[in-house]
């Protein structure tokens, strides 16, 4: 009876509120249920009400720390539509204490900071603690149109900046700096190559998928699962492996969050092909294949 009731939760995250918001949240929402499947009813219902309140989180997550509070529009645009695009959430912060506890709460991927076009930031003492205790937090630093560029350049990167940029921005050019930065620090796997195998296609850029020319809609968790899977086509990939590389926690060992989402990307990657792509390994985990004589890349 406890299984069906976490099951029809499941179901209503995914299927009845198929929607941008219960998509953002659906992925921690399955982490959290089956996680805590052995748990009551009332747990489960209490991690709804949870999830609902914190709709927004999810595993990969940047703090946007805004010292300038009179930032243009257009340059905010830039910086929601770019993190949007390439799957990044995030959490925005506007004082250094506020800062503090994000990072704690967090754990994020990047620090974007927004800097004031005048005066010096008071956040570079806290990211040097973070650091100090082993923490690897890339920080890009956008500053002023006001600003000296030079000086403040300097002055960013010999407080421990990454990357900086100076508005205003361009779309095409912080998108592949914020890529780049997460790269070259090793908090994200390649965004870059398109891979194909057989009739399937995801380009990351976009977090598209295509298989025989037809979309496949997926929530970001779920795109993040598949590109694992077909970064290392034929390989079998466990399910301790994946947990690590794709959620980047320690789940608890018994937790069936991956065998729960292979089975809805199986529903929309393999359902009515004859050739399967996405195999179970007993005992040990999945691999995906294409079928002989098809086309990888």
């Amino acid at each position: 009876m406890g299984q069906r009731i976490l099951l029809l939760l499941e179901a209503f995250i995914i299927d009845i509120l198929d929607k941008e918001a219960a998509n953002r949240c659906s992925d921690h929402f399955l982490g959290m249920v089956f996680l805590f499947s052995g748990k009551s009813i009332s747990t489960a219902v209490m991690l709804v009400k949870v999830i609902w309140i914190w709709g927004n989180f999810v595993i990969e997550q940047i703090i946007w720390y805004i010292a300038d509070s009179r930032s243009r529009e257009e340059d905010r645009v830039v910086i929601e539509s770019v993190l949007q695009d390439i799957g990044l959430e995030a959490t925005k912060s506007e004082d250094p204490e506020d800062l503090r506890l994000s990072i704690s709460k967090v754990e994020p991927v990047l620090l974007l900071a927004e800097l004031c076009e005048v005066g010096t930031w008071e956040g570079w003492d806290i990211i040097s603690a973070v650091r100090a205790e082993g923490m690897i937090l890339p920080v890009m630093v956008i500053s002023g149109e006001q600003a000296d560029s030079g000086t403040e350049a300097v002055s960013a990167f010999s407080a421990g900046g990454n990357e900086y940029m100076t508005k205003p921005l361009h779309t095409g050019e912080f998108k592949h700096r914020i890529l780049n930065l997460l790269t070259l620090t090793g908090r994200r796997r390649n965004l870059n190559q398109i891979l194909r195998v057989d009739g399937l296609m995801l380009d990351p850029s976009r977090r598209f998928v295509r298989r025989d020319g037809i979309e496949l809609k997926m929530t970001p968790k779920e795109f993040d699962l598949l590109y694992y899977l077909a970064a290392n086509q034929g390989m079998i990939c466990s399910r301790i492996e994946i947990l690590k590389e794709v959620w980047g926690y320690q789940f608890h060992a018994d937790t069936n969050v991956v065998d729960v989402y292979i089975r809805h990307i199986r529903l929309k990657v393999d359902k009515g092909h004859r050739n399967k792509l996405i195999h179970t390994v007993r005992g040990t985990g999945y691999v995906m294949r294409a079928p002989e004589g098809g086309t990888t890349s």
